[in-house]
């Protein structure tokens, strides 16, 4: 008889789930805890500053700002290049540019074509130092924090 009773009492806790000890509301705090620290890299709060737009006041301003003067910041650095090319050139090379958390620039890829780089040769060392050159800027912000950001931009290379 004890055996039986022992075997009921054994087979009532092992069909009993660990669910009813924990009470629900602790277990949906800590699903909430974990929906609440999911980031999405791939977007920022702001975009990097120019300190020409330091002065819009919406991240929608300062988003278009920061694409305005990118171009035209690198633009005027490489104008400072003198390049010499034997044929006419006229393509598009995609560089990726990082900026990092403390707002400095830097190359990260160069996508040319081979018309590009047999015109150019030193084209990857000449869009560094150019990117090299440009201001430091205020980085881009997650969530409150300085983050490193990259951007593809497309450069249009013609020659006359």
């Amino acid at each position: 008889m004890l055996r039986r009773t022992l075997s009921f009492l054994f087979f009532i806790l092992l069909c009993t789930s660990c669910e009813y000890f924990w009470s629900s509301s602790s277990t949906s705090k800590s699903n909430l805890e974990v929906a609440n620290t999911i980031i999405d890299f791939t977007k920022v709060d702001t975009y990097p500053v120019f300190s020409d737009c330091e002065n819009y006041a919406e991240s929608d301003n300062q988003k278009d700002c920061f694409y305005k003067m990118l171009p035209q910041k690198l633009g005027e650095s490489l104008s400072k290049e003198d390049i010499k090319v034997k044929k006419v050139v006229n393509d598009v090379a995609w560089i990726d540019i990082l900026i990092d958390n403390t707002g400095r620039t830097s190359l990260v890829d160069i996508i040319s074509t081979t018309e590009i780089d047999e015109q150019i040769p030193d084209f990857r060392k000449i869009i560094e130092q150019s990117i090299n050159r440009l201001p430091t800027m205020f980085p881009a912000k997650k969530q409150g924090i300085l983050v490193r950001s990259q951007y593809r931009m497309a450069i249009e290379v013609k020659t006359i």
